[in-house]
């Protein structure tokens, strides 16, 4: 078939939108039990329903846990680490009611272990659930949420051996925040990481270590962290011996702290790799694993470098890495089994998301469950390009740039594409250049696309991801508009037709850079953002209550000034553009008011836009339909835009 000579602005997608979502499911957390591995399922199709999926020995899949349970907690909001296996036990979260239960192995009944409410009225919610390896014991994070002052955060821990409904008894408590428990393999000891407000667990944190007698954790001690340091994923090897991942603020790019490197503890602390590469993520979530060990205690490891995953092998006796040659750019949720095969979650830039099994001595790479059925030819496929761009302060920031691609039009020789920019939330966030539907369903449709890694962004060194603070709202907007001015120096987009997308985080930039940059943006579309930053900081959770206060430099009251100064709703008059706007009814996270109040006020000054809240949803679309109503939405908000824009072709 020849390509039709086609106006960019005129190009149909590859993928409808229906197909974007029709078939795609969320991959997550993976567990390995013996010869069987488990992992959830986040499903569209059923409204966003977290299901349990076991594969076992045979290659068999199916679904563990029953049609009224959806495996999700709300601790910290965000979630994760909401189920655990043990032997064939079932230990998962119901999101409805955040209650703990208890699955036996081919039984659909469940026991919840929990109370609906504890005796101090507060709702007991649950993360990180970590078997102690005798199985007597389940530890985890334990958060009590008070509908009239903050929530409580703890260890707790939860006795297996009796039965009924118990309310967990607090080991540990006292700071405002804890994650990653987990046991030694004898089960005497138990490590753990906590931190206070009004720091996130990435910009400081503490490993603690301690003996555990089954009731009660004693000889509690500080590994390391506190000041200046972040740690993420403790994990112990079959020797007892803890490890973990740290980095440290500094001044310089080549500073050995400035990167998330392995550490171990044995009587002091040592660092195992010195890479200018990072082995950690943000803690977001809980249930993340970057690293496993292998059966002879060698090190296997998700390595990020210059806006890549890679695979290595390390040896943390003599120091050395091996890096694993597979065609993958994207990793998460590294697990070993006892037979030395390493299951992950990977994607490339020509395939989706799936769950790997890779045997270490064959190097045989077999694909598990894939998150999508749905196949892209290979000529409507744009790959993206890994920029470095030049800011506007002599420094530098990282994006990837996708051109249209769509094999049924070509278009007319001295035509430009309108441009997309995508700003990721966080903002500690990062992209990456893995095959993206959504991404794929722009380029198809005529628009190029730069993925933008601006500064405060991880996977680039702590100094990178530091810069942000103090100036959240400024360098990052001057980042996202040095992009698309590089972009347009290139020659390789219309710059009359420019638009910006982005969620939480990344909906606050769309706000903040249509305001600040209004002469560069055409259109925008912000999904669950932030227009005032008062009203977040009032309205939002505890996890991220202070968070603010180290991206701005300054906290309430006294810095309501500079709230103000940097909230995009105190900005209106100087858009340009029109602007669309996408909320959820149920988001605690950034709540609906943040969106409605900026609608209002567009309103008010007669600005372009439109206003689209989900009920029921909450931060981060999960449910199908609302899914592809938001795309399509986006799509002919653009569309209709840049069509009427002046050109020889409209």
């Amino acid at each position: 078939m020849e390509p039709q000579k086609t106006p960019y602005v005129e190009w149909n997608p590859a993928l409808s939108a229906e197909a974007v979502f029709s078939d795609i499911v969320g991959l997550q957390e993976l567990l390995i039990d013996g010869k069987k591995t488990y992992w959830l399922e986040m499903r569209p199709a059923e409204k966003g329903r977290y299901v349990i999926v076991q594969r076992d020995a045979t290659g068999k899949m199916s679904d563990v846990t029953p049609a009224h349970i959806n495996v999700r907690t709300k601790v910290h909001e965000y979630g994760g680490g909401a189920y655990t296996v043990f032997k064939g036990v079932i230990y998962c979260v119901n999101f409805t009611d955040q209650r703990l239960y208890r699955q036996f192995e081919k039984s659909p009944q469940v026991q919840p272990l929990t109370p609906e409410k504890n005796e101090d009225g507060s709702l007991g919610k649950y993360a990180s659930l970590t078997v102690s390896p005798d199985g007597n014991t389940l530890l985890v994070v334990y958060e009590k949420e008070y509908e009239d002052r903050e929530n409580e955060n703890s260890l707790a821990v939860l006795d297996l051996t009796v039965e009924g409904v118990a309310e967990p008894k607090i080991i540990t408590k006292g700071c405002d925040f804890y994650a990653d428990p987990i046991f030694s393999p004898t089960g005497k000891k138990v490590a753990w990481l906590q931190w206070n407000h009004p720091h996130m667990p990435w910009d400081r944190s503490e490993l603690m270590l301690a003996t555990f007698d089954g009731e009660a954790l004693q000889n509690v001690k500080k590994v390391a962290g506190g000041d200046e340091y972040s740690i993420c994923f403790p994990r112990f090897d079959a020797k007892n011996t803890l490890y973990f991942v740290m980095d440290k603020a500094v001044d310089e790019d080549a500073a050995p702290g400035n990167w998330w490197n392995l550490y171990r503890y044995t009587d002091k602390v040592e660092q195992i790799t010195a890479e200018r590469a990072e082995f950690g993520e943000p803690h977001w979530v809980f249930g993340q694993h970057t690293y496993d060990f292998l059966s002879d205690n060698r090190i296997i490891a998700k390595m990020v470098k210059n806006g890549r995953d890679y695979l290595a092998i390390v040896d943390p006796e003599t120091k050395s890495q091996s890096m694993v040659d597979l065609d993958v750019s994207q990793y998460s949720t590294i697990i070993t089994d006892a037979e030395d095969c390493v299951f992950f979650i990977g994607a490339s830039t020509r395939t989706t998301t799936a769950i790997y099994a890779l045997e270490i001595e064959s190097q045989n790479l077999q694909v598990l469950r894939k998150s999508s059925s749905i196949a892209m030819n290979r000529d409507d496929i744009s790959l993206p390009a890994f920029i470095a761009y030049p800011t506007s302060d002599g420094e530098q920031a990282h994006a990837f740039l996708y051109l249209p691609k769509n094999r049924r039009y070509i278009a007319p020789d001295d035509d430009k594409p309108p441009l997309l920019v995508l700003a990721h939330g966080g903002p500690t966030a990062r992209t990456n250049g893995s095959l993206s539907f959504i991404i794929q369903f722009w380029t198809s449709a005529g628009f190029a696309v730069i993925d933008v890694d601006y500064r405060g962004s991880t996977g680039y060194g702590r100094r990178y991801r530091d810069a942000l603070l103090s100036r959240w709202g400024i360098i990052d907007a001057e980042d996202v508009a040095d992009a698309v001015r590089y972009v347009i120096r290139e020659g390789k987009v219309d710059e009359s037709r420019i638009a910006v997308r982005g969620g939480s985080a990344g909906g606050y930039m769309v706000q903040r850079v249509m305001t600040q940059y209004p002469d560069l943006f055409g259109a925008g579309a912000s999904y669950y953002g932030i227009g005032n930053l008062i009203t977040l900081v009032t309205q939002t959770h505890k996890f991220e209550s202070r968070y603010i206060e180290n991206l701005l430099g300054a906290k309430l009251p006294e810095g309501e000034s500079e709230y103000a100064a940097r909230s995009p709703i105190n900005h209106l008059d100087n858009l340009k553009a029109p602007m669309i706007l996408f909320q959820g009814s149920a988001d605690k996270i950034v709540p609906p008011e943040n969106s409605r109040e900026v609608a209002r006020a567009l309103n008010q000054r007669g600005i372009e836009n439109e206003y689209v809240e989900y009920e029921g949803e909450s931060h981060g679309f999960r449910i199908e339909t609302n899914k592809i109503d938001a795309l399509n939405k986006e799509f002919n908000f653009y569309r209709r835009i840049f069509r009427a824009r002046h050109s020889p072709y409209s």
